[in-house]
């Protein structure tokens, strides 16, 4: 049953799961409403936002609150299974945050959508749930931290940093390893996501929902050492489902982007679209280096410039703990952002969650 809820002298507001028949509102918010930050882009999903419900096995529902029949918000809710504490659990991300632009009363809808969202997840096994901001977005920030709106506590757990990095369009590229068996793979990749708290599991399940999700184990390049597989990392194109927009470049990137464009093509690097363009990436996934191998990284970047130029890809998007040691080896020329990794508890969410104790996390950003 979808609940209705009332707000005060206002309209009252609606929220309800999406479905089907919402989809072209859904798809009209995404486009208009990015996210907020110094590099302000925004993730579209065409030609339908329910084209891929499950990426990687992954549980995916969309909250929306709707006032006199119009869509003011909608919300995404996911589950998972990751490692915690070197643990296999059920843990639950929030995101895809979106509200249309002067929505009166913008604060308690998202405080009543917060709690309608709590009844909705009170029957699920998730041991805890985190989400993420854009660094830069102080203003979203400022709301979330304080608890003044009577929000969920927000905790920070880390900063988590995205590089995105311009394939070579030409040159030369030696290939690593292929892949020999699912098994073998797996084994790595899972051992290797253990130490990593947020990290997904690995299992046949994961394949065959990768493989439903456009992503096959040919997409993914190893990196070998003695026989035995060292660095793991594949190119994987949402863009049939998902597409990453510009919509507004940090001022001195929007004067500088013409330059930056013919710089490109004598270094045979694609360029940068213009505000409101589609950038043609694909995220690093997954991503696994062996403890101590960090020097194989450079090997293991060939393998994906050979992936992702067999696929027509021009920029490729990796994400890791702000703080992983893994970030020395990456010394690629890029565009980087921030976002902080949050843990979210009270106000009718599990609240067990402490400190990560010093382990670095590892949301795969495919997934966020």
């Amino acid at each position: 049953m979808d609940w209705k809820i009332h707000s005060g002298a206002m309209s009252r507001t609606e929220f309800a799961m999406a479905k089907p028949s919402d989809d072209a509102e859904i798809r009209e918010l995404l486009r208009t409403v990015p996210m907020q930050g110094a590099l302000r882009i925004g993730f579209s999903r065409e030609p339908s936002y329910f084209a891929c419900p499950a990426p990687a096995g992954i549980e995916e529902h969309t909250l929306l609150a709707r006032r006199e029949g119009r869509l003011l918000s909608a919300g995404a809710w996911s589950l998972r299974e990751a490692w915690w504490r070197g643990e296999p659990s059920r843990i639950g991300y929030l995101h895809g945050l979106r509200m249309a632009s002067g929505t009166e009363g913008s604060i308690r809808v998202l405080r009543e959508g917060y709690a309608e969202l709590a009844r909705r997840i009170a029957g699920t096994d998730a041991i805890g749930w985190f989400t993420s901001v854009d660094a830069d977005n102080m203003r979203a920030r400022r709301v979330f931290e304080s608890r003044a709106s009577g929000l969920p506590r927000y905790r920070r757990m880390a900063e988590y940093l995205t590089r995105v990095t311009p394939v070579p369009l030409q040159g030369g590229v030696k290939t690593t390893s292929c892949v020999e068996s699912h098994e073998e793979l797996t084994d790595f990749l899972h051992r290797e996501a253990a130490r990593h708290d947020l990290a997904l599991t690995w299992d046949k399940a994961r394949w065959c929902a990768l493989e439903a999700s456009g992503f096959r184990i040919d997409d993914i390049a190893v990196v070998r050492r003695g026989g035995r597989i060292v660095g793991a990392a594949g190119v994987w194109d949402q863009s049939w489902w998902k597409q990453v927009v510009v919509h507004g470049y940090p001022r001195w990137m929007r004067w500088m982007r013409p330059v930056i464009g013919a710089g490109a093509v004598c270094l045979g690097w694609p360029g940068l679209p213009c505000e409101g363009g589609r950038l043609p990436l694909a995220t690093v996934f997954p991503f696994a280096v062996a403890e101590g191998c960090q020097g194989v990284i450079p090997e293991l970047w060939r393998g994906l410039v050979a992936v992702a130029r067999a696929r027509k890809i021009e920029w490729l998007a990796l994400g890791l703990d702000a703080a992983d040691p893994v970030w020395q080896g990456w010394r690629r020329m890029g565009i980087s952002y921030r976002t902080v990794i949050y843990s979210v508890g009270g106000g009718g969410f599990p609240d067990r969650w402490v400190e990560t104790r010093g382990r670095m996390i590892r949301p795969d950003c495919a997934t966020l």
